[in-house]
């Protein structure tokens, strides 16, 4: 008996050992998708919508909501309906680009019927520009919505939709007229190795508070965001959440006054739902720490908990 119980203290040793020497694999972007983004490109952003469509959590989610991958039945736009796309089902990979604080672009992976796509925006008399060879249509409007829209301008290659300020697209075309791809900025490539394989949604880079004008919180938590230099956010889902988000900010006092706020958000809602278990369990999945100029959020949720959660909420919403 004592043996099994020495072995069995050695076995935990050396795994711990091994864990705490051995890496975390990271991620392996696509460079063929990459090489669309030039090289002054100051943040990355990446969703793999397939994966996730396939994730457990996600399947369960939407199958108690009544929903499934296609959403609500008859509530798909004039150009889903004219071309036969239907991104929760056809779109399997989005990678945004910020050039810079003007430009971005969007390269969407997805299976669709090319001619349909450009046939629709020549119904709506959009008329194309060849640049390089391939055709590229100014949008003046969001096809979807009738309504203006950021993206001015869109490109369809093979099983690839590239979208975004038309200088920005006409930048992807140069790219990929290349013979070989030009360097990201070295922060990125670092950055990029940060993250850890299986995660579905990641982001590198320089993003600052307008580049995300729908962001909601207490007045204070946004000012001291504005201090925002760089930061990274990767996210996996299974049969469980798991985030992590690191902000690097101009310097320490704004990372500790940021990390402060949030400790004692958590602490203030922890005391408005001491009488309810699942959302103590909740918040007790969310850490927020500052180290030096920089500031780490984890999040970790059991899968149950959050069907659990959703369905309360979708049983009071029905009662209402």
């Amino acid at each position: 008996m004592k043996w099994i119980v020495g072995f069995s203290a050695i076995a935990v040793i050396v795994g711990a050992a091994a864990t705490a020497t051995v890496p975390a694999a990271t991620i392996t972007p696509d460079q063929a998708i990459l090489k669309l983004l030039p090289p002054e490109t100051q943040g990355i952003a990446f969703i793999d919508v397939a994966e996730l469509r396939d994730a457990a959590l996600v399947k369960d989610i939407l199958a108690g909501a009544g929903l499934g991958i296609l959403g609500k039945p008859g509530d798909l736009p004039e150009f889903m309906v004219a071309t036969g796309l239907v991104p929760q089902r056809d779109v399997d990979r989005v990678t945004v680009g910020k050039i810079n604080s003007r430009e971005m672009l969007a390269v969407v992976e997805a299976r669709y019927d090319r001619f349909k796509a450009e046939q629709f925006l020549k119904d709506k008399g959009i008329e194309p520009q060849i640049h390089l060879g391939r055709t590229v249509f100014p949008m003046p409007i969001d096809i979807q919505h009738g309504q203006r829209y950021d993206i001015s301008a869109v490109t369809f290659l093979d099983n690839l939709i590239i979208a975004g300020q038309i200088e920005a697209v006409k930048k992807a075309l140069d790219q990929m007229s290349l013979p070989g791809s030009r360097p990201l900025r070295t922060d990125l490539t670092e950055a990029l190795r940060t993250i850890e394989a299986g995660s579905q949604v990641w982001a590198v880079g320089d993003f600052s508070i307008p580049d995300l004008p729908d962001l909601r919180g207490p007045a204070p938590a946004l000012e001291l965001l504005k201090s925002l230099r760089s930061g990274t956010y990767q996210m996996r889902v299974d049969q469980d959440l798991h985030a992590r988000a690191t902000g690097n900010f101009a310097d320490a006092e704004a990372a500790k006054n940021l990390g402060d706020m949030g400790r004692g958000l958590i602490a203030v809602a922890k005391l408005q739902v001491a009488s309810q278990p699942d959302m103590l369990h909740l918040l007790d999945g969310i850490q927020v720490r500052d180290s030096g100029a920089s500031v780490v959020v984890n999040i970790d949720e059991p899968g149950d908990l959050l069907k659990k959660l959703k369905d309360l909420r979708l049983n009071r919403s029905l009662a209402q």
